[in-house]
C-alpha cells in the first residue's frame, strides 16, 4: 500500500453522502457535559517460516478518560498503561518484555462565564521499566476558544431513527426537541447519582419519553416497552461515535520536574491548537498542532500535527483514518533536522457495545539525513485487534 493510496481513502472518506436532515451536530451548543471512557485493548502477530525461529509479538494496553466541560471550566483525567512482549525470528533471540504507564491532568478555567479567554494548568508522570525515576511534568498558561462535545445530540440522533423504524415515533421532530432530547441523554451521570446504578435507566428513559411525548410524536402517545427496549439497544448495546465541534488555542510554560533519571530540566515554551467539525451526520474531522522548544543554548524546536477522519459506516462499523506529521529542527548543528510521517486506517467492527474487532494498515517514514540505519523506506505494517469497553 502506497502512501498516495491511503491519503486517497482519506478523501474518498471525506466525500462519502451523508444523511439528509435538517439539524446538524454544529447546532448543539451546551457547553456543560461529563463522560467517562475505559478500554482494554489487545493486538499482536505471530511468525514462521524463512526465519531461525518463530517470532511473535503481543501488545496489551488499557487506558481510562475523564471528562467533564462547563461554563466556568473544563478538565480531564486520563490514565493508560502498557505491556509488550516479543521475540524475534533470529536464532538466539529471546524473550524481552517492557512495560509502562502515564496518568495526566489538565484544567481550563475560563475568566468570565459566557467568554472563550481562560487559564489552564496541566501536570502528567510517565514511568517505564527500563527508567530510574518517573517522568514529572507540569505546564500553565492562557487560552481561548471552546470545543463542545455533541455526541449527546447524535444520540438522540440515532434513537429516533431506531424509533420512527419500528413506527414508535411518527412525524418530524423540531430542532428544539432534539436539542432538549441530547440535553437529557447527557445527564445520565445526574440520573446514576439520584437513582443508583440499577434503577437510574427507568427513570432517564421516561425523562426522554417525556420530551417526545410533549412534542406529539410518539405514535401511541407512549414509549411502551417496545419503544424502551429500542432506546436501550441505542444506547447501551451500540456504540456512537464521539462527535464534537469547535477550535481551541492554547500557549504557555512547562518544566520537567524531573526525568527517567531523576534530573531536572529548562523550562519550555508550548503552543496547541486544535480544531474539531462534523462532516454531516457520520463523520468526525479533527485536527490537533501542537509545538514546542526548550530555553537551552542548543535549542531545538518540535513542530507535530495529527489529522484524523472517522466515519460510520453503519451502526457497526467504523473507518478511522489518520495522518500524524512530526519536525524536529536541531539546535546542535551537528545534528540533522528530522521528520516523520505516519499514515494508519483502521476498521473498526463492533461486536457488541463494549467489544470491537480492528484492523488497520499503516505506513511510517522516518527521514533524519542519516543513510543505511534502517529507516531509509517506508515501513508497512498490518495489525487485528481486539477491544473491550470497561466503561
Amino acid at each position: 500500500m502506497k502512501k498516495s493510496a491511503v491519503i486517497v481513502a482519506i478523501s474518498a472518506a471525506i466525500a462519502l453522502p451523508t444523511a439528509s436532515q435538517a439539524i446538524q451536530l454544529t447546532d448543539y451548543t451546551i457547553p456543560t457535559s461529563e463522560w467517562q471512557e475505559a478500554y482494554l485493548e489487545g493486538s499482536g502477530n505471530l511468525n514462521s517460516g524463512n526465519q531461525d525461529q518463530a517470532s511473535y509479538d503481543l501488545y496489551l494496553k488499557g487506558d481510562y478518560t475523564h471528562n467533564y466541560t462547563s461554563l466556568p471550566q473544563n478538565w480531564e483525567i486520563n490514565v493508560d498503561g502498557y505491556v509488550d512482549i516479543d521475540r524475534g525470528g533470529d536464532e538466539g533471540d529471546t524473550r524481552e518484555e517492557s512495560y509502562g504507564a502515564n496518568a495526566s491532568a489538565t484544567l481550563d478555567n475560563y475568566f468570565n462565564n459566557n467568554d472563550k479567554m481562560f487559564w489552564y494548568g496541566s501536570a502528567d508522570a510517565r514511568y517505564r521499566d527500563w527508567a530510574d525515576d518517573v517522568q514529572l511534568n507540569v505546564g500553565a498558561g492562557i487560552g481561548y476558544g471552546r470545543v463542545i462535545n455533541a455526541t449527546p445530540l447524535a444520540e438522540a440522533l440515532r434513537i429516533v431513527e431506531e424509533l420512527r423504524e419500528h413506527n414508535v415515533v411518527s412525524g418530524n421532530l423540531s430542532d428544539s426537541t432534539y436539542i432538549e432530547m441530547a440535553q437529557v441523554i447527557d445527564r445520565e451521570n445526574e440520573f446514576q447519582s439520584k437513582y443508583g446504578l440499577e434503577e437510574y435507566e427507568a427513570h432517564w428513559y421516561k425523562a426522554i419519553e417525556e420530551v417526545l411525548n410533549k412534542a406529539g410524536v410518539l405514535t401511541n402517545n407512549a414509549l411502551g416497552a417496545e419503544g424502551a427496549l429500542h432506546m436501550r439497544r441505542v444506547l447501551e448495546e451500540e456504540y456512537v461515535t464521539p462527535r464534537a465541534h469547535g477550535w481551541v488555542v492554547r500557549a504557555g510554560l512547562g518544566y520537567m520536574v524531573q526525568n527517567y533519571y531523576g534530573e531536572d530540566s529548562d523550562p519550555s515554551l508550548n503552543a496547541e491548537f486544535k480544531y474539531a467539525l462534523p462532516i454531516g451526520l457520520q463523520g468526525q474531522f479533527t485536527n490537533v498542532f501542537t509545538y514546542s522548544t526548550v530555553f537551552a543554548d542548543d535549542t531545538n524546536h518540535s513542530f507535530a500535527n495529527t489529522m484524523s477522519y472517522s466515519h460510520e459506516v453503519s451502526d457497526q462499523i467504523d473507518w478511522v483514518n489518520e495522518w500524524y506529521i512530526g519536525h524536529e529542527i536541531s539546535g546542535d548543528d551537528n545534528v540533522e533536522d528530522a521528520t516523520q510521517n505516519r499514515l494508519s486506517s483502521t476498521v473498526s467492527y463492533y461486536l457488541t457495545n463494549r467489544m470491537t474487532a480492528g484492523l488497520t494498515v499503516s505506513a511510517d517514514y522516518l527521514d533524519d539525513g542519516i543513510d543505511n540505519n534502517g529507516n531509509d523506506d517506508w515501513d508497512f505494517g498490518t495489525y487485528f485487534s481486539i477491544r473491550y469497553r470497561l466503561k
